[in-house]
């Protein structure tokens, strides 16, 4: 199940997962756009929401990024300029409400954010309380679009769609791997986000028939410091393969719990940020390795 990652590069027409990443937020951006944009002679002001500090903090930054390099790429295509208002929501779900409150005083005509499920609901509730249009640029959360909010636009996967996917691409590899792991353990972090994809699993893991077993579930806090429990836990299972629903500090924590217990497996599964993030991959440098990310 080993994968060869390769740092991002920009040549032969390749395009690294950071300019990926940037490229469809003003993307994002340039579709949400005509929402609320009724009033050409005014400034659309667009309030962007997501953690640049606290656990969570280097992936909205990498977000935030696309915010940055928006302006020029929607005028060049006949978008008037956006004024951007910046929120941070230090990776609390309760400081996001805050944050969305004081994006609308400030006078967002809309908000987008916030990368992570828990904070994305908290905002977007706000946002529907003022009749503010919402456009979730990255959260899984299922509940998101199903409480029939009038004013909230998802321009990502559910939890729900991230587990079928995953479901499909595993058999794909196992396929053509001739490699199939017989056990597996369930790794995921214990907030929204890791429960909404953990109820996905098991909800539709007897439909598609998997063909190795999940021996057990293990939760645990996505910003813990030390792993070293859970991670014993999880090699006494003696599984084949590791599934984990992760951010990045505890993917960069857990792989390392896992070389200081030597713990060998045939791989990690990953669903959910972490694994696949250019600081993930220079913080474990070869240890990064035999890592296979299912993610949209």
């Amino acid at each position: 199940m080993a994968q060869t990652t390769k740092k991002p590069t920009t040549a032969s027409g390749r395009i690294s997962r950071r300019r990926f990443t940037t490229a469809a937020a003003a993307t994002t951006i340039a579709a949400a756009t005509p929402l609320r944009y009724g009033l050409a002679a005014s400034t659309m002001k667009l309030g962007i929401l997501l953690p640049r500090s606290g656990p969570q903090g280097q992936i909205g930054i990498d977000c935030q990024r696309g915010a940055d390099l928006a302006n020029p790429i929607l005028t060049k295509h006949g978008y008037p300029e956006i004024e951007f208002i910046l929120g941070d929501t230090e990776t609390k779900v309760d400081v996001s409400r805050a944050r969305a409150e004081k994006l609308i005083s400030d006078g967002a005509h809309a908000i987008m954010g916030c990368f992570d499920s828990g904070q994305t609901m908290a905002a977007a509730q706000v946002a529907e309380q003022k009749n503010i249009p919402f456009i979730c640029n990255i959260a899984a959360v299922p509940a998101l679009t199903e409480r029939g909010f009038k004013y909230v636009v998802r321009n990502f996967v559910t939890g729900p769609m991230i587990v079928r996917d995953a479901f499909e691409n595993q058999k794909a590899l196992f396929a053509m791997t001739g490699k199939t792991p017989k056990t597996v353990v369930l790794m995921h972090v214990a907030d929204t986000f890791g429960n909404s994809v953990k109820g996905g699993i098991n909800a539709m893991f007897p439909r598609f028939k998997m063909p190795y077993k999940i021996v057990e579930q293990i939760a645990y806090d996505p910003y813990g410091r030390d792993f070293a429990a859970e991670v014993r836990k999880a090699k006494a299972t003696k599984a084949d393969a590791v599934w984990m629903v992760s951010r990045l500090l505890d993917a960069i924590g857990m792989t390392k719990e896992m070389i200081k217990q030597r713990w060998d497996t045939m791989g990690v599964m990953s669903t959910g940020p972490g694994y696949y993030e250019d600081n993930y991959i220079k913080a474990l440098g070869k240890y990064s390795e035999d890592i296979v990310s299912f993610v949209p």
